[in-house]
């Protein structure tokens, strides 16, 4: 498969990705590509050494309305991403959110050499696009009392190095990732209670 053929099937299952998180359709972050000759080296591995996948979220990265609540990313690796990535970009949305889906940070631009973010990462050269409260950077879950939500850290592979500018809107900066995607993987960490 030609390398233009092979990106065009990761790009596509991204679009239809990204496009629920917008209300466009699709099925948001979860599940494998929708396409079927979507291969298993787009997918990736994520993981973190403070959580688990489908595990508890330490409280330090959540809002400072939760006692022990310090607001700050935890640390992300990552492994088995696709030749050909230039950069990567990080999305973290809450799918139980009372109104759809909550995008609480979008980041790009992170040097394709990279494969670990430490908490509360300082990245020079990346650029953040507004979330879904319309604030550049990290907003940390923060779940109404007696509320659990689910928060998705989906790292994407990119062909390009920063797809959009800083300060874009969601829709101008996940529409770009989708474009630009040439794998990906994810971690999910729960936070509240019930």
């Amino acid at each position: 498969m030609k390398r233009k053929d092979r990106r065009s099937v990761p790009a596509a299952a991204g679009a239809l990705a990204l496009a629920g998180i917008l209300g466009l359709g699709g099925c948001g972050f979860v599940g494998q590509p929708q396409q079927a000759g979507a291969e298993l080296s787009e997918w990736f591995t994520v993981s973190s050494p403070v959580f688990r996948d489908g595990r508890d979220l330490p409280t330090r990265y959540a809002c400072t309305t939760y006692p022990g609540g310090a607001a700050t990313t935890p640390p992300l690796m990552w492994s088995g991403t696709p030749a050909g990535t230039r950069s990567y970009a990080i999305v973290m949305d809450d799918p139980d959110a009372v109104d759809g889906a909550f995008v609480h940070w979008v980041i790009a631009g992170i040097d394709g050499t990279t494969t670990q973010l430490v908490e509360g990462a300082k990245l020079d050269k990346a650029v953040q696009g507004l979330n879904t409260s319309d604030k550049v950077g990290y907003s940390p879950p923060c779940p109404a009392k007696g509320e659990r939500h689910r928060y998705r850290f989906t790292i994407y592979a990119l062909d390009t190095e920063v797809p959009f500018r800083s300060g874009a809107t969601l829709k101008e900066s996940l529409g770009a990732i989708a474009e630009h995607t040439v794998g990906r993987g994810r971690i999910t960490g729960n936070f509240g209670s019930k």
